[in-house]
């Protein structure tokens, strides 16, 4: 019993500080690539796990410190601030990343010899690779940090329930905002890789520009703000042309905006979860062409947005992934949560199944 009790406060501490989260989320980090290496046959199971421990030692420490940053810098200038802060976490990446590809070269040099294949080789693809996972990760710790300190600070003060619950509010809708699907990145990554090893090196740059201004539009936007809608669609078009690097002939997309609603006021990102869900369930399981419509248009005060997918070719397999019945998908669920936190009951979202696909409407208030 009284051995219990400091393993208790040692674990109270770790939550209620940065250092636990930072643990949890870099262990998990490594786990995925433990298990991707396992699976690629790369290494045998947790041997990737163990040989990557100074690299999570580093991982963690340099989350504290930007964490620590983070709180250093916040009665700067705003701009000089985010500055400063964005600077900081492209150098932790750079540290990160030279640090991951030259212990595992040493590694391989020295004792896993089995590695040498894909270890010993430092190329700019490779380099590139493993800091967009790390810039990623740290953006994903620190994201997550703030949004857990938002909650700790509403469950250590019942006295300001109103304030923290307020908080609580704004730490989901971030991560509501902020939670993409890690397998799109792994994807993209492993396009853009096989666009180099076939030598075309024009698309391959083409794919990392609009992954670049993909994550530029997720990383820079405020997850509380809401975005004039022509910015919107352009995170949306970024977004297709990196999955039409992925697809295609198999994709036709295309996106109509009415005249005049180019600066309508909308959620930032709510239509990317739909367009990627109507990639993940159509276009992926289908065999032939998909085709995608993303339309935006005015109904009288209210401003519609819809995402349509049809696969006439595979009709069967699509009312299959979409059934007529409402969606408990988690894109779904989190859009919903979004639109009735910040407009009640006065907006919402419509699934319909067509018969040879999928139809998504948001209807949210038109706002000058």
């Amino acid at each position: 019993m009284n051995a219990s009790r400091p393993m208790e406060r040692l674990r109270r501490q770790l939550s209620q500080t940065a250092l636990g989260p930072a643990l949890v989320i870099w262990a998990f980090g490594y786990a995925l690539v433990d298990v991707f290496a396992f699976i690629m046959g790369r290494a045998a199971l947790g041997t990737n796990f163990v040989s990557s421990m100074p690299m999570f030692a580093l991982g963690v420490g340099l989350t504290l410190a930007l964490d620590w940053l983070r709180h250093a810098l916040q009665r700067r200038n705003l701009l000089l601030r985010w500055a400063l802060f964005g600077l900081a976490i492209c150098g932790a990446t750079a540290v990160q990343a030279l640090f991951d590809v030259y212990w595992l070269r040493w590694l391989a040099l020295n004792l896993l010899p089995s590695w040498q294949e894909w270890a010993v080789v430092i190329d700019l693809q490779r380099l590139f690779t493993v800091g967009i996972l790390y810039l990623w990760t740290f953006c994903l710790a620190l994201t997550l940090l703030w949004a857990a300190r938002f909650s700790t600070k509403f469950e250590a003060s019942t006295a300001r329930a109103a304030r923290a619950e307020a908080a609580a509010v704004r730490a989901e809708a971030a991560a509501l905002r902020l939670q993409l699907n890690p397998h799109f990145l792994f994807n993209t990554l492993n396009s853009i890789s096989s666009l180099v090893h076939l030598d075309r090196k024009g698309e391959a740059e083409e794919m990392i520009d609009r992954l670049c201004d993909f994550l530029r539009a997720s990383l820079n936007a405020d997850p509380m703000a809401d975005v004039p809608l022509a910015e919107e669609i352009d995170a949306i078009d970024a977004y297709l042309g990196i999955e039409a690097a992925r697809f295609g002939e198999r994709l036709d997309a295309a996106i109509d905006v009415a005249p005049g609603l180019s600066d309508a006021p909308v959620p930032n990102f709510i239509l990317q979860p739909l367009v990627e869900n109507a990639i993940k369930h159509g276009v992926a399981k289908a065999k032939g062409v998909t085709r995608l419509h993303v339309r935006a248009r005015a109904d009288g005060e209210m401003l519609e947005l819809s995402v349509i997918n049809e696969s006439p070719d595979d009709a069967e397999a699509v009312s299959q992934v979409y059934p007529s019945r409402p969606s408990t998908g988690i894109g779904l669920a989190n859009i919903r949560q979004r639109l009735a936190n910040r407009f009640g009951d006065a907006a919402g979202l419509e699934t319909t199944a067509l018969p040879d696909g999928h139809l998504a409407v948001i209807r949210l208030p038109l706002e000058s």
